[in-house]
């Protein structure tokens, strides 16, 4: 096999040189044989001529011996190639239809599956990713718990024999940097100093974070920066080690920059600044809460780190899990007796940790955040992609067929003058693939921009995602796979078609029995297209509903006239009265303007992502026996704040400024927790206490009782809140504001930032919008799905509707005779667009057959992605089913018009 293979690629690239070796073999052959004849008697001509007649016709042999060395082969792909690139651009008009069609549906399947890859398949820019493992704790009441204490990572560190490095990192979010005075926020975090080394990422200027750097504190603190960051905030300085900046207001020095390709460990959300973490301490105090017994360094039950270790050879995660088991069971009782003397300590948080199991998992794609969020979504995106492929290879199929019965008289000539069906077959899918190429080329193009457009609409979302979506090897290797695969798709079924044909008929071209079978294959294809359409246009209908609906959703406030800001005052020092003090100052000058009717702040803005939560302990209250204990959203207000996003507050009253540090601790909860815990009964008045909120063991009084209101997220329900002043909490840090407007909030934000500056021009205020334009961000998958869903429908439909006007443009041309026959024995012109429209019609009705059950189908495995009706909602079916007979008589329109012109005269001499 391997000899054959070493002569076929001899033959592509000496072609002239295996050529004269055939020849002269061929000779030498004829030599022997004729020696051997002269010797028996015979004389040089009678031996010749009996040579002759034994071995045939020499150039038939020769073309023998060409086919087996694969010379023949070769220069048959290439005339095939340079006839179909002829035939091509005779019809240029068909050649153009074809690629913009295969263009179409390779294009949106290139550009869709780049961020496929880029979210679900891509491995972490790292040295042998595979060897990656993230560590996980399984907890049998709050189930998995990606988070270790600082004690756990030492301990697991001392863990040689099993990896060869294990690290721990904390993602700060937003930090504020200052370079050279001017301070802007930027996303941070903290690594041990093995962090890079482990990874295996090298600074492609200075150093990266070492193991005595995490030992380091104060004026010797070190930081590395991203290459963007570098880039971009540096303007890309080559002396940039050594640059003192401020971050949170602690000096650092700059001590290298990563590589470009280097984003860290979770994709879509690249860090800019990151720093040993020890440092932690001083840049989140009160989130280190350092001297306290919940101190993030030293206490025991604080998971506030995530853990990644690397394998060493030879070991698997289940073999490395088995391995650590001893250690993270010492661990657990760690953790477990941790919670003696806190206000956490229970038999059932004790048995939570005791009873956690260690899961290690597949580090190499890193954090699994971005891939949970857009796994469905983006494989619905696939599958819809993969029908408009299967709609443009039956429309180019549908096309093919159509011109083969033009070519007809071409191959019965071939096959007359000694060609091979199957050498007439490797033309046709010659033809095919070099269709397919041309499109796959046209699609890339359209992929490249696509993509683009893509990574842009995720940059700007809320959270904004900055991936690279631009085709690479992996996906250019895709597109070429489904390129061929198209062509195949495509190209099979005219080359089958010719197979079967008897072509001792070819002359009579306009054959009943031929032309019916054609027909019945093209009808199948239409019908197919109709399907496959109508599957698309039922779940963009569906998936574009309940966009509108979720759009539609009262969430428990009012969404408009209202802006939103964040100000954090510990980045600039502020401590915890100071900070208090500054966003009673901002209130008040805020309030002052005109345009403003009232101002106030929260921890966690409405529909931002992430609450805190907590285990209330509420008095006089006891769970049900057996039953989960109660777990509630927890966020700190500032005054007023029900007024400024308009909740009604059903009971007592809202926050008022008089809600301070020194006043007696009040709290308000939602309707959802006022009829879970107290049920009929009023709850103003009663007490409880978040001793899970920063350890606070304070009595709470309830002083009101909300209308329920959306928190996190638009899909989830309603869960049980409660609300306490953020003066009264232990936790004041960054807020944000929400101004209530009396016009366009838009509109008042360079009055409120002038406001904001007067009170303290050094504070950086981020993520200014509107709280619409917060809940548009909010539905940023729900839009892109839907968008994308919607505009792979509408490019279905025009497919479809562009194989129907040119099957019924062939129909109409075929039975030309039989109209004017009609036409001349009495049929009316409507009766003639009648029957154009009966045949129209008659293959939608097939599509439909096939397509609604299809549709329903398809529906009910995205369920999970409606709200607001179910999977086999009526109406969309129904405005699916309408839209496309409505497109099926308009395609057919321009057909039976022509019919209804025919002359019957000029009709009965058409051939």
């Amino acid at each position: 096999m391997f000899s054959n293979l070493r002569v076929r690629f001899r033959s592509l690239f000496r072609r002239t040189s295996v050529t004269q070796e055939i020849d002269q073999e061929l000779q030498f052959h004829l030599g022997r044989q004729m020696e051997k004849y002269v010797r028996a008697g015979l004389t040089s001509e009678q031996a010749r001529r009996r040579v002759r007649l034994e071995f045939g016709g020499l150039a038939q042999i020769e073309e023998d011996c060409r086919e087996a060395s694969g010379v023949s082969f070769f220069e048959h792909i290439w005339q095939d190639v340079r006839y179909a690139t002829r035939m091509f651009g005779r019809t240029p008009g068909f050649t153009v239809v074809v690629i913009m069609t295969l263009a179409l549906g390779i294009g949106a399947n290139t550009a869709v599956f780049s961020l496929i890859n880029a979210v679900l398949l891509k491995m972490l820019p790292v040295k042998d990713p595979e060897q990656l493992v993230k560590f996980s704790k399984i907890q049998p009441i709050y189930g998995q718990n990606d988070g270790f204490s600082y004690p756990e990572v030492e301990r697991f560190q001392r863990e040689t024999q099993t990896f060869s490095g294990l690290f721990a990192f904390a993602n700060l979010g937003g930090v504020n940097v200052e370079v050279n005075g001017h301070g802007e926020i930027a996303n941070g975090q903290v690594v041990s100093g093995n962090y890079f080394s482990t990874l295996g990422v090298f600074a492609i200027l200075g150093r990266t974070i070492s193991p005595a750097d995490d030992q380091l504190a104060g004026g010797s603190a070190v930081a590395v920066i991203s290459y963007k960051y570098w880039r971009e905030r540096l303007a890309g300085d080559p002396a940039v080690a050594g640059t003192k900046i401020i971050v949170n207001n602690d000096p650092f020095t700059i001590i290298g920059v990563t590589p470009p390709e280097f984003f860290g460990l979770q994709p879509g959300q690249p860090v800019d600044v990151s720093v040993p973490l020890k440092m932690i301490a001083p840049l989140r105090p009160e989130y280190a809460m350092t001297g306290t017994p919940y101190d993030v360094l030293t206490w025991p039950t604080r998971s506030a780190f995530l853990i990644m270790g690397r394998l060493q050879p030879g070991f698997t995660a289940t073999a490395a899990a088995a391995r650590m088991e001893p250690l993270f069971r010492d661990a657990m009782n760690d953790e477990a007796m941790g919670l003696e003397g806190t206000p956490l300590d229970s038999p059932l948080n004790r048995k939570n940790h005791q009873q956690a199991r260690l899961q290690l998992s597949a580090g190499g794609q890193g954090l699994a955040a971005l891939r949970e969020r857009f796994s469905k979504p983006l494989w619905i995106l696939m599958a819809a992609v993969g029908l408009l492929l299967l709609i443009a290879c039956a429309n180019v199929a549908t096309l093919l067929l159509a011109r083969a019965q033009f070519r007809q008289h071409e191959m019965a000539a071939r096959l007359v003058l000694g060609a091979r069906r199957l050498r007439l077959m490797q033309q046709l899918i010659t033809e095919g693939i070099l269709l397919a190429l041309a499109g796959g080329v046209l699609g890339i193009v359209l992929a490249f921009w696509a993509s683009g457009s893509l990574g842009a609409l995720m940059r700007h979302m809320g959270t904004p995602i900055v991936l690279s979506v631009r085709p690479d090897l992996r996906v250019l290797g895709f597109t070429l796979a489904v390129s061929v695969l198209t062509a195949i798709l495509f190209g099979l079924i005219p080359a089958w078609r010719l197979v079967r044909t008897d072509m001792g008929l070819a002359p009579s071209i306009h054959g009943a029995g031929k032309s019916a079978g054609r027909s019945h294959t093209t009808k199948a294809l239409i019908a197919l297209q109709v399907a496959a359409s109508l599957v698309l246009m039922v779940g963009a209908g569906l998936l574009v509903r309940s966009l509108q609906n979720l759009k539609d959703f009262y969430p428990g406030f009012r969404t408009d006239h209202v802006l939103l800001f964040d100000v954090n005052a510990r980045l600039l020092g502020y401590t915890v009265p100071q900070t208090n003090a500054l966003y009673r100052r901002l209130t008040d000058q805020i309030d002052a303007l005109p345009g403003i009717r009232r101002t106030s702040f929260s921890l966690d803005p409405p529909l931002s992502g992430g609450f805190g939560e907590t285990t209330p302990t509420i008095e006089g209250y006891q769970p049900a026996s057996g039953s989960a204990p109660l777990i509630a959203g927890v966020n700190a207000l500032g005054p007023h704040y029900f007024e400024a996003l308009g909740t009604p507050v059903l009971l007592g009253r809202d926050f008022t400024g008089e809600d301070d540090a020194n006043a007696p601790k009040v709290a308000i909860i939602n309707t959802r927790m006022a009829h879970d815990v107290f049920g009929d009964t009023s709850p103003i008045g009663r007490r409880l206490s978040i001793p899970q909120w920063a350890g606070d063991t304070s009595w709470y009084s309830i002083v009101g009782v909300v209308a329920d209101a959306k928190s996190e997220d638009l899909r989830q329900a309603v869960r049980p809140m409660v609300y306490v002043p953020t003066e009264q909490t232990m936790l004041p840090a960054g807020v944000t504001f929400e101004v209530r407007t009396a016009r366009d909030a838009s509109a008042e934000a360079p009055a409120v930032l002038h406001a904001v500056a007067q009170v303290d021009g050094r504070l950086s205020l981020s993520g200014m919008k509107t709280l619409n334009d917060q809940i548009d961000d909010s539905l940023v998958q729900e839009r892109l799905v839907a968008s994308l869903a919607g505009l792979f429908g509408i490019l279905a439909v025009l497919l479809a509707s562009v194989g129907l006007y040119g099957v019924m443009a062939y129909t109409v041309s075929r039975k030309t005779n039989e109209i004017g026959l009609r036409i001349a024995l009495g049929s009316g012109r409507l009766q003639i667009a009648s029957l154009i429209l009966r045949e129209t019609l008659q293959m939608v009705l097939a599509g439909f057959v096939v397509g609604i059950p299809a549709a329903m189908a398809t529906a009910h495995l995205m369920r999970s992605q409606l709200y607001g009706l179910g999977p086999y909602d009526p109406m969309t079916v129904l405005s699916a089913v309408g839209v496309m007979t409505g497109v099926a008589v308009l395609a057919c329109y321009p057909p039976a018009t022509r019919a209804m012109r025919i002359d019957p005269m000029v009709a009965l001499r058409y051939e």
